[in-house]
């Protein structure tokens, strides 16, 4: 599915269209568990960097550099990039990893892991996967979260919120058996999907425990993520 770069850019600059500031340190419940859900699949030694790949404002990126990672911020928005830059400077605390940001993922391997929150499907995967791989060292891994195709909220949701097609469009790419098939056309093995919630998250997110057993819980069986919110996706380099 081609994927305009530019207009992915343009739609991102424009700050209400970015992850609030005011959430960054602390999300919402949903948020984090699908943040501790990433963590969990990755499942990374300490002294790891990562690429945090679509790092927009930076909500992923600063979940893991609190945790003492140095993070890649790679974004195509360079007013995310700058806003992430600013943000870090300023509440940085002892123990946090460092961060270096860049506009486009590197060409040669210069990460052991490598993470994105919503940005396969605002890119084309056929293209990208392979440049993702290309920045992992050998024995890396990696773990996305994204919208699930198959999910038809999603698609309310875009029309509730008036986000245009254009940009969300690659959704499309999104089913459980295409991100198996291209991830493996890239070049990575061991690649499994789960799913993470049956219910939007945010739903329940006035409820914890009920919010976390949605949201973690589904990962436990398989055979139903096809028919989760959200895919998290895992895969090796060897």
């Amino acid at each position: 599915m081609r994927s305009d770069p530019r207009l992915q850019r343009q739609y991102f600059d424009y700050a209400p269209h970015r992850y609030s500031a005011a959430f960054l340190l602390s999300p919402p419940l949903a948020q984090k568990l699908e943040l501790v859900h990433l963590e969990r699949t990755l499942h990374l030694r300490p002294g790891v960097r990562i690429i945090d790949f679509g790092c927009g404002s930076g909500r992923v990126a600063l979940y893991f550099l609190a945790l003492g990672f140095d993070v890649i911020g790679v974004d195509v928005s360079p007013v995310s990039l700058a806003d992430l830059k600013t943000f870090y400077f300023r509440h940085r605390q002892p123990g946090w990893g460092k961060l270096a940001l860049m506009s486009r993922l590197p060409a040669s391997p210069v990460a052991d892991a490598v993470v994105g929150a919503d940005i396969l499907h605002h890119v084309d995967i056929r293209l990208l996967l392979p440049r993702v791989f290309s920045a992992l060292r050998p024995g890396g891994t990696i773990a996305f979260s994204e919208p699930n195709a198959f999910y038809p909220l999603w698609y309310a949701h875009y029309l509730a919120n008036r986000i245009p097609w254009a940009v969300e469009k690659g959704i499309l790419q999104c089913t459980p058996s295409n991100l198996k098939t291209q991830f493996l056309k890239a070049g990575f093995s061991r690649v499994n999907i789960s799913g993470h919630g049956l219910f939007p998250t945010r739903l329940l997110s006035s409820l914890p425990a009920a919010c976390r057993s949605n949201a973690l819980g589904v990962s436990r069986f398989p055979y139903l993520a096809p028919f989760s919110f959200r895919l998290i996706i895992r895969a090796d380099k060897q």
